[in-house]
């Protein structure tokens, strides 16, 4: 993680920052954003894993306990909220809706997949762990949503650790078969909003369904997020703290920082440069998106 040639103060006198993180993949990216924001001398306040010196990952042994953090955590609230994993459409085959060549399936390098159109109009997505991406993702579709009697052996054993958040609408029984809680969301009933949200995948802030739905509810945070894929989720965390705004003022405060003209644009240009160029990176902010060059509205 890039180190950022900065001091914050641990003010003993101010009440501390706290966070909370949700892993679904590599926990590579929140233990880089945990130790940076445990040095700042904020406060891990995730159900379960926040005294740990770094954020498991719901996979495999730890999906009985993550389950019960996602429980604990529709309760919880925190200045920040980090999510990372993989993130995308409810299946790789809601895909096919939007090939440029009228094909029924989009071919394996993706070509003819007309992007704009997905995320503009793709109505269900979320983040999930690597149990639903071999069982669900892998091989649902909308017609055959439980895909247990088609699937190879080590595929059919994922199924029972499948963990899917959403970040878009609920999808209907009638094409998703699994538990679509986002606590993040559901946090907006027990405590005061977060003050921003980072997450870190593939495409978080691309789907224009995905944006509405975190604008809904939390009008006021900022959102930072992906706008292409990505190879790794430390690039999010270290464009993060190499940014020179990101300091213990912009964590405590976002609002009053970004509220001033341009700051949103500069806190987008500081974030892109330092992020691969062969992806982009953007801030979601009261309803306008800025991306790499431009601002627009968010939806």
């Amino acid at each position: 993680m890039a180190q950022v040639g900065r001091n914050v103060p641990n003010t003993i006198s101010k009440s501390p920052i706290t966070f909370a993180m949700i892993e679904t993949c590599d926990s590579a990216d929140c233990n880089a954003r945990k130790s940076q924001w445990l040095r700042y001398g904020f406060k891990d306040v995730t159900p379960l894993f926040g005294s740990q010196s770094t954020v498991p990952s719901i996979n495999d042994s730890m999906v009985g306990q993550g389950r019960q953090m996602l429980k604990a955590m529709a309760t919880v609230g925190a200045d920040w909220f980090m999510i990372s994993g993989h993130h995308g459409a409810l299946y790789s085959s809601d895909y096919n809706s939007y090939t440029t060549d009228g094909s029924s399936e989009v071919n394996d390098e993706m070509t003819n997949l007309d992007w704009d159109r997905l995320h503009d109009e793709e109505e269900y997505c979320g983040f999930f762990n690597n149990a639903y991406h071999e069982a669900y993702w892998d091989h649902g579709t909308r017609t055959h949503h439980l895909p247990a009697d088609n699937l190879p052996p080590y595929a059919a054993s994922c199924i029972a650790n499948a963990v899917y958040l959403r970040t878009a609408e609920t999808a209907p029984d009638s094409i998703c078969s699994i538990d679509q809680d986002n606590p993040v969301f559901d946090s907006t009933s027990h405590a005061p909003a977060p003050k921003g949200i980072i997450l870190s995948a593939c495409n978080t802030l691309s789907y224009k369904h995905a944006r509405k739905t975190w604008n809904g509810y939390f009008p006021n945070a900022v959102v930072i997020g992906t706008l292409d894929c990505i190879v790794s989720g430390t690039w999010v965390s270290t464009a993060i703290a190499s940014a020179a705004m990101t300091n213990e003022s912009f964590w405590r405060d976002p609002q009053s920082i970004l509220d001033q003209p341009g700051k949103c644009d500069e806190l987008e240009r500081q974030l892109t440069a330092a992020f691969p160029s062969s992806s982009q990176i953007g801030v979601m902010y009261k309803n306008r998106l800025y991306r790499p060059g431009e601002s627009v509205p968010a939806f």
